[in-house]
């Protein structure tokens, strides 16, 4: 351990971290991305023993740091950006057709978030659906929620947030689904009881992950994270998702993202938003 000057990343370095991260959970970070990166490592050596960012690298990518500090670097690198209600043409699509299903027999809906985050997305589309259920007492559902990042599922799964973050959520919505600390200045708001029982949540690899061996999925929500994909990571997860996806269910990506070259078993529904038109 070096406890001398804590230097700045080396290229050596970076390409060390870069392998790393793209090997694990497929996000490229390519040079321009150097500057971040250690912004971000510096932020980790204040939690740790080490002053070096060398030192500290070489440490969690041995074989002493793979199961404590390696899902903490990788915490870390990786960006959680989210918000309630984010793209919501999203959630009018999702609405009408569950509105569609329920009135051709179906009652039942699982639903996906691949990428959670903080936990946003999920709890957006359990409002959603708990209202889809209000008006038709007959609509059950259940919310799957992963993320690779323990640090941020912790969070998602307290659910509880800034007046700032839930802004995007219309009033009414937030008078059913949302609770107000009075012991807290600024005040925090937590998702009911009623609606946190509705959400799973979970941590999975969607570049390693085993996925479901038959398709489950009404709705999957996969957005905002295969943007840092290689093309040939982000075909591999289109494959994945798609069957684990019943035959007529619908894909999210983010609106910044495309699925490549049209996949064969998937046709558009609206910018962003593709369903399983195959039988298989």
């Amino acid at each position: 351990m070096n406890a001398g000057n804590s230097g700045s990343l080396s290229a050596r370095d970076h390409r060390k971290v870069a392998q790393f991260i793209e090997q694990a959970v497929g996000i490229q970070l390519p040079e321009h991305k150097r500057s971040l990166i250690e912004v971000r490592l510096r932020k980790r050596l204040k939690e740790t023993r080490y002053t070096n960012v060398s030192d500290y690298i070489d440490y969690a990518l041995s074989e002493e740091g793979a199961v404590t500090e390696q899902p903490r670097l990788i915490d870390a690198i990786t960006t959680n950006k989210t918000a309630f209600f984010r793209e919501p043409a999203h959630f009018q699509v999702l609405s009408h057709w569950i509105i569609e299903q329920q009135e051709a027999g179906q009652s039942g809906f699982k639903l996906w978030s691949a990428a959670c985050s903080t936990g946003e997305e999920p709890y957006t589309l359990a409002m959603v659906m708990a209202e889809l259920q209000g008006q038709s007492g007959s609509l059950n559902f259940d919310v799957l929620a992963t993320d690779i990042s323990e640090t941020v599922l912790q969070k998602a799964a307290g659910a509880t947030y800034s007046a700032e973050s839930i802004e995007p959520i219309p009033l009414p919505l937030r008078e059913n689904y949302l609770l107000r600390s009075l012991k807290q200045t600024p005040p925090l708001y937590r998702v009911t009881k009623e609606l946190r029982e509705r959400v799973r949540f979970g941590r999975f690899n969607l570049i390693s992950g085993s996925y479901p061996s038959k398709p489950g999925f009404d709705a999957i929500f996969c957005r905002n994270v295969m943007i840092y994909f290689s093309a040939d990571d982000r075909a591999r997860v289109i494959r994945q998702l798609h069957a684990a996806l019943k035959p007529g269910g619908l894909l999210f990506i983010g609106h910044s993202e495309s699925i490549g070259p049209v996949h064969p078993g998937f046709e558009t529904v609206a910018p962003t938003v593709y369903r399983r038109s195959d039988g298989g």
